[in-house]
């Protein structure tokens, strides 16, 4: 078996890996996006802040400190909850900056790797790098915010898609227009399995529908109009046909997109 060999005949990548990305050294990224972002936060309001101790105090903290006025406190809200949309947008561009940074460091590549190796150590890298701000994205009530912070980390997102709470990988994923995916999905373009790695790209087609609960595994390809079921997954380099409903684990077994298809088809085995 060759390292950069991405046909898969061994059974052992058949199984999907529960336990994600490894743990590593790197996660310590997160916080010190969560820390650089606070400072930088902290420093854009200090102007405020600085307002709101003079009507505290009726001191000055800083020479360059407002003569607050009471209307300062009915700022005070919006200012609490613009600070957690300040924080997303800056938290996202620092990590959109460090992950570039790592994409040009090592960019990455489609195949099968060693633990230890770099493209196992990048991808790792990249995956904690880009982690916390897509949480901070779902966690937002805007539907578009998770748009907008796959498409920055390179993930290619056509027209009115609907990413609903779940997980893409940052990178190598396609997803044509209207599209949808459904809670708790997981579109993984690495696997992890003991000591080895699978990545290879994901193609998601045009009006695809991915269903709640379901995970798509490295080099999966979703033509259009393709259904994957409930609580399915799919194998790695697994084709699902378009205009098919798929379910299973893996998913096999197929239902035509058809209701009148179905009902013939019904039909003709009774008889």
């Amino acid at each position: 078996m060759e390292k950069n060999n991405i046909k898969i005949k061994d059974h052992k990548f058949e199984i999907i890996s529960t336990s994600g990305v490894y743990k590593t050294p790197f996660t310590i990224i997160i916080l010190v996006e969560i820390f650089i972002s606070g400072i930088i936060v902290v420093l854009l309001n200090l102007w405020y802040y600085s307002g709101i101790y003079y009507l505290l105090t009726s001191e000055k903290l800083f020479p360059f400190s407002p003569n607050a006025k009471w209307w300062f406190w009915l700022l005070l809200p919006l200012n609490i909850y613009g600070n957690l949309f300040l924080f997303l947008i800056v938290t996202m561009l620092i990590s959109v900056i460090i992950f570039k940074i790592l994409n040009k460091l090592y960019p990455p590549r489609e195949g099968r790797f060693k633990k230890g190796s770099k493209d196992w150590k990048y991808v790792h890298r990249r995956f904690w790098t880009a982690y916390f701000p897509i949480w901070l994205a779902r966690a937002m009530p805007f539907p578009w915010s998770d748009i907008i912070v796959y498409r920055l980390f390179g993930v290619k997102i056509g027209k009115s898609v609907v990413a609903y709470e779940g997980y893409i990988d940052p990178e190598l994923i396609e997803i044509g227009d209207s599209s949808m995916t459904s809670l708790q999905i997981c579109i993984f373009s690495h696997l992890i399995y003991h000591d080895e790695v699978l990545i290879k790209k994901i193609t998601v087609g045009k009006n695809c529908v991915i269903g709640p609960h379901s995970i798509l595994s490295p080099g999966t390809v979703l033509e259009d109009g393709a259904v994957l079921g409930a609580a399915s997954y799919t194998r790695p380099n697994q084709i699902l046909k378009g205009d098919l409903i798929w379910i299973g684990r893996p998913a096999t077994k197929t239902f035509s997109l058809s209701p009148t298809k179905n009902s013939k088809e019904n039909s003709t085995k009774k008889d």
